[in-house]
């Protein structure tokens, strides 16, 4: 059964993967990123997990509300997270430093395998798209890593907007 699980796996699917996979690999070391790079995964994981919430459950209020409430737990944790020692704002040069982690690459195949396994589940089982303990566990998942993803990225959005708004006062302080 495995088998034909994964051989009836759409190729984009695995395109997915490896896109995730590369991304994570790449937050293992240290580097500067431009603000646009910042939230190109955060991003992508919340188009899957709205993908996968809108298609495997609908946009029934419960179902959501759970996503939301998990989505903002887990956004609280990562924002407190960030902080000078894993993330600097480089404002002279418009970018930002990350310390690296393995943390993205293991919430990013989290996120894959989680929605992998709901949307094995729903294809072999489609009884489980009106089950609202598995709507409801699975989309507040989503929202965990969800909200973990967009908390740090909302927490050094702000850091950076701060630190350019300083950055050119003094330029500009500066010149006069």
């Amino acid at each position: 059964m495995l088998n034909q699980i994964i051989s009836n796996t759409p190729i984009y699917v695995w395109a997915i993967l490896g896109f995730l996979a590369y991304r994570g690999i790449k937050s293992s070391v240290d580097r500067e990123l431009k603000v646009r790079t910042i939230v190109i995964i955060p991003i992508v994981m919340l188009a899957l997990s709205v993908q996968g919430i809108l298609s495997g459950f609908g946009a029934d209020p419960v179902v959501l509300a759970a996503w939301l409430a998990t989505m903002s737990v887990g956004a609280a944790i990562s924002w407190s997270l960030v902080s000078d020692k894993n993330v600097r704002i480089l404002a002279d040069k418009g970018t930002v430093f990350y310390r690296g982690s393995w943390a993205p690459l293991i919430m990013m195949m989290a996120i894959f395998v989680m929605k992998y396994i709901v949307n094995v589940a729903l294809h072999v089982n489609p009884a489980l798209h009106t089950n609202m303990l598995f709507a409801v566990i699975s989309t507040a998942l989503f929202g965990l890593f969800n909200g973990l993803f967009l908390g740090k990225m909302l927490r050094v959005l702000i850091m950076y907007k701060q630190a350019m708004s300083t950055n050119s006062i003094f330029a500009s302080s500066a010149t006069v």
